[in-house]
């Protein structure tokens, strides 16, 4: 009986000794574990770098500041989402984030998401790419911690506590998304409800079914639309050709991206697709070419 005492206080010295909080966090609150390995407990937790608002979801009349403000969500890069500075981003709710994991010998990171058995794999090693800032309270004073950075202050994990499911998205239209990543053979991406966002002053977002062309109607994402594919890019205007086939007819179009709606100036951001995580944003010179998914891909 001595002999199991001594075992059970020996694992609970050890315990408290790596500095590991007792318990699993609670909603809004987090564990960190530091370069050292040591555990902090945060309450009171708030995100910071490594997000942005989801603004074309927000609501003015709102009654907290997600509500008005959009929600916050994680841009994350998968190795796949082109070595372009501004490359493709999966945008994931913070609020369904059960945890990061810091791998900074493999520059990779591992993010869960609450209901998804498939967690995401991301790249570090790349200035403000997939890092996530977070503050909070721990011990009665105010701490922050930047998960993604090397160093000293690296972090080695982060656990979310209170993460929600996603909610499944009404299925209205499934596409093909081909990416330019020559590296990784243009990899193909599943997205449903495709859509176009832009960005307005006042940090307002909005998102539409047709894309802005520079003469002609705007091209809609519907059932109508067999080929969309980019041929060329200014990268000092912004503009981008493309080839698209709607019903029977191919014809080439310009997109601007500076939009001047009714005397209301805008900028086109991208291409928003739903995903199991979130949303995907493909920004127009990352696509090389988008189908409906019961058409192949040549």
């Amino acid at each position: 009986m001595r002999r199991l005492w001594c075992g059970v206080i020996f694992v609970a010295t050890a315990s408290f000794a790596s500095g590991w909080p007792a318990g699993e966090p609670a909603a809004g609150e987090a564990i960190v574990t530091d370069a050292d390995g040591m555990a902090h407990k945060l309450t009171a937790v708030k995100f910071g770098t490594g997000t942005k608002r989801l603004a074309w979801l927000a609501d003015p009349q709102g009654s907290s500041e997600d509500a008005k403000k959009g929600p916050l969500a994680l841009e994350f890069r998968e190795p796949h989402s082109t070595t372009l500075v501004k490359g493709v981003v999966t945008l994931v709710p913070v609020g369904k984030i059960e945890s990061l994991v810091f791998d900074h010998a493999k520059q990779e990171v591992t993010l869960s998401v609450k209901g998804l058995q498939q967690h995401l794999v991301g790249i570090l090693g790349y200035q403000r790419v997939n890092v996530l800032g977070i503050t909070g309270t721990s011990d009665g004073k105010s701490v922050s911690f930047v998960g993604g950075t090397s160093g000293k202050s690296a972090v080695k994990t982060m656990t979310f506590g209170g993460a929600q499911a996603p909610s499944k998205a009404k299925l209205i239209s499934t596409w093909n998304v081909q990416i330019a990543q020559p590296k990784a053979n243009d990899p193909v991406i599943v997205v449903h409800n495709l859509k176009v966002l832009t960005a307005h002053s006042g940090g307002v977002e909005k998102l539409a079914d047709a894309i802005p062309v520079r003469k002609g109607e705007p091209i809609s994402f519907d059932g109508k639309l067999k080929r969309f594919e980019v041929v060329a890019h200014d990268q000092i205007t912004d503009v981008v050709a493309a080839e698209v086939e709607v019903g029977g007819a191919e014809r080439t179009i310009v997109i601007p991206h500076i939009l001047d709606p009714a005397g209301k100036p805008g900028t086109v951001v991208g291409l928003l697709g739903e995903v199991d995580a979130g949303w995907k944003l493909f920004p127009l010179h990352t696509i090389k070419v988008i189908t409906p998914s019961k058409r192949k891909i040549e």
